[in-house]
């Protein structure tokens, strides 16, 4: 119930802010029926591209059913907060990452469409409330870690599977730093790059008891500072790309792919640009250091796609997504996602960083947590956990006032919930 006034009071206040209003599908003067799709994918993305090639598939065997697919924009999330707003959702959207927790009471059960049971188990934390109920069918699983450059370690004369503390990465990064390339690439344009420097070193900072209280509200800046304090520390030994306040993703991906910087703190998608740039890159994931407990990846839903309750082309929108789930049409989505597949029959598609994933999951079985955002803060707070990391980078925040800075954020966000 808290997350269905939240998310009210959101989108309203998106709706105020922005105005807008936009068309949903539905039925034309001539009976066909169109099931408008928010992808949240960029034009030209190998992942857009996959799902124009099986919307038309899909048209093809459902004469008078169109699929209009919606590509991405810069302001995604609030695109959808504003059509839900409005009323007018569109038939199926992208819930990247929110299927149950923010969108849940918009979409249609899909538990029991024919696929459900084919989810892996890993998928049940992820996708599944305490019900059993799932909102979206899920593509692919999104394990990840700390993603290096090999042959830049290999410069270096550092073994990846020796860094298992912070001590341990600190001194990989004075290595780094000593061969002259860079120890760290990261980016204030896409606030996504530093937003998931803090959402990936988190959970490690955390103990089980100060994660109830974080729950129940309680934000201890003392716990959060050793985060801070950690960025703070690469900040002033120069661990940074130089040119980070100019820097893009794109910027990022070529220093990556250019064999001139070691580690990057984002979804192993991202490699997809950095082998555009350079196919022969040669890339790998390790689990992420702790503080508390033993190193671990995170994980959690990626790329997937619910059904309004509310749609009026809900059987075609419930056939298209049917449609996608067949294994075969599944396999074209997982394999330009760069993760474990969500559904068993088909194959994972971690790319390069396939011989990594086996090492770390299935024979050390590393443990696996959930993104702390979406488990531990309250719905708005990721934007925060990218500025306040900008501030530390960029030495305009202490490791204090940083926390202070996300303090303040998650008693504003979290009273809202009240």
């Amino acid at each position: 119930m808290k997350k269905i006034r939240i998310t009210a009071a959101v989108v309203s206040a998106a709706l105020a802010l922005t105005g807008l209003s936009a068309c949903g599908g539905g039925s034309s003067s001539s009976g066909s029926k169109t099931v408008e799709f928010m992808t949240m994918q960029s034009s030209g993305t190998p992942q857009l591209k996959v799902l124009q090639g099986l919307a038309k598939a899909f048209e093809k065997e459902n004469p008078g059913v169109n699929i209009k697919l919606l590509p991405g924009t810069d302001s995604n999330e609030n695109d959808i907060k504003v059509r839900l707003a409005g009323h007018n959702p569109p038939d199926i959207w992208a819930t990247h990452g929110w299927s149950r927790d923010r969108y849940g009471n918009f979409l249609e059960p899909l538990q029991n469409r024919p696929w459900a049971k084919n989810l892996k188990p890993l998928g049940n934390s992820v996708f599944k409330d305490g019900k059993g109920n799932l909102y979206a069918l899920p593509v692919d699983i999104q394990v990840s870690g700390v993603m290096y450059n090999k042959t830049v370690l290999q410069k270096a004369g550092v073994d990846p599977k020796s860094i298992t503390t912070w001590d341990d990465f600190d001194q990989a990064c004075a290595k780094v730093k000593e061969a002259g390339l860079t120890p760290i690439v990261s980016n204030p344009k896409d606030p996504g790059a530093d937003g998931d420097i803090a959402d990936y070193l988190l959970p490690g900072m955390y103990t089980d008891a100060q994660l109830k209280d974080l729950k129940k509200g309680k934000f201890d800046t003392s716990v959060y500072e050793q985060y801070t304090q950690i960025v703070k520390k690469w900040a002033d030994s120069k661990y940074f790309n130089v040119d980070y306040t100019s820097a893009s993703a794109d910027d990022d991906a070529r220093a990556m792919a250019s064999d001139q910087a070691a580690f990057f703190l984002r979804a192993n998608g991202n490699a997809q640009l950095m082998e555009s740039f350079n196919p022969n890159v040669k890339l790998g994931m390790f689990p992420v250091p702790a503080k508390v407990g033993k190193p671990y990846f995170s994980t959690g839903e990626d790329m997937a796609f619910g059904v309004s309750k509310t749609s009026k082309s809900k059987d075609e929108a419930l056939k298209f997504i049917d449609f996608m789930a067949k294994p075969a049409n599944m396999q074209k989505l997982v394999n330009v996602s760069m993760n474990d597949s969500a559904l068993k029959g088909v194959n994972s598609a971690l790319g390069q960083f396939q011989d990594t994933y086996d090492y770390w999951v299935k024979d050390q079985k590393t443990r696996t947590v959930p993104f702390f955002d979406r488990a531990y803060l309250p719905n708005g707070m990721y934007n925060t956990l990218g500025k306040s990391t900008d501030g530390l980078i960029t030495g305009q925040l202490t490791p204090e006032s940083a926390a202070e800075q996300v303090k303040t954020s998650f008693n504003s966000l979290y009273g809202q919930k009240s």
